[in-house]
């Protein structure tokens, strides 16, 4: 049986699944920031896929090594390597995290694969999204990640989503956003866009482009959590995510 003849879609190639030990995963995005001319590569996801909290109320680290998967081969963009990703040594964190207080729920860990080497993606600033591009309440947009790995395969999959709240202000006390969509556990640490289109609604009105355009918009975080919304309602399908602006702010400040 033939298949159809349609180009992978880089937005399957900007992520990876993180897999812990003991069965646990989640979705890392792959980024990329430019200082001083030096280009060099990331992987983002949320601090609590690496942090828990134990009995005593005390947070603890879930492991001192994780898995990354990385695809080199774009004639079979299924195969995939696995890489290690060092997260504790010495019993020090080595990841990047965000100083704010409430604190953002990400954390940045630089990689030391060149993704050159492979066909995976990575976005960054170019793909932020611009000044005089407005979001509104309900936009649509989407979430690419992973909640469920099976043993074959490891592609992403996307999840539709709605913008929930005033998008560039805060959301429950925290510097986030709201999404509405159906995400699981698995999902944290997926990056959201906006859905692809040639136009747009800029300050000066509207551009027309050649190609689609999608801009990245943030990370998602976690689902909202009501003591008092029962089960029989369904789920409550409200999430968290947090702003690209936040992990140059990790970045630059791991600087300093």
């Amino acid at each position: 049986m033939s298949l159809p003849n349609n180009p992978l879609d880089p937005l399957f190639l900007c992520v990876t699944p993180i897999k812990l030990p003991g069965g646990g995963h989640a979705t890392g995005t792959l980024f990329r920031y430019e200082q001083e001319g030096e280009e060099t590569d990331y992987l983002v996801t949320n601090r609590h896929v690496f942090v828990e909290e134990n009995d005593d109320g005390e947070e603890e680290f879930v492991a001192e090594e994780a898995r990354i998967y990385l695809r080199d081969n774009a004639d079979t963009p299924m195969l995939r390597i696995s890489r290690p990703l060092d997260l504790v040594k010495d019993g020090e964190r080595q990841w990047m995290e965000h100083s704010a207080e409430p604190q953002p729920d990400l954390a940045v860990l630089e990689l030391y694969d060149n993704l050159d080497d492979y066909i995976n993606q990575p976005i960054g600033p170019p793909n932020f999204l611009p000044d005089e591009r407005p979001i509104t309440a309900g936009e649509e947009a989407m979430i690419v990640g992973y909640p469920v790995i099976e043993p074959n395969d490891y592609m992403p999959i996307i999840r539709s989503a709605l913008i929930s709240s005033h998008y560039g202000g805060g959301f429950m006390g925290n510097l986030a956003f709201a999404t509405d969509a159906n995400t699981h556990s698995g999902m944290s640490g997926s990056p959201i866009f906006t859905t692809p289109s040639i136009i747009d609604q800029m300050d000066g009105g509207p551009v027309v482009y050649k190609q689609p355009q999608r801009y990245f918009l943030g990370i998602h975080s976690s689902t909202l959590q009501s003591p008092t919304h029962s089960i029989e309602e369904g789920p409550l399908n409200v999430n968290f995510a947090f702003y690209p602006e936040q992990i140059i702010e990790i970045i630059e400040n791991s600087e300093e």
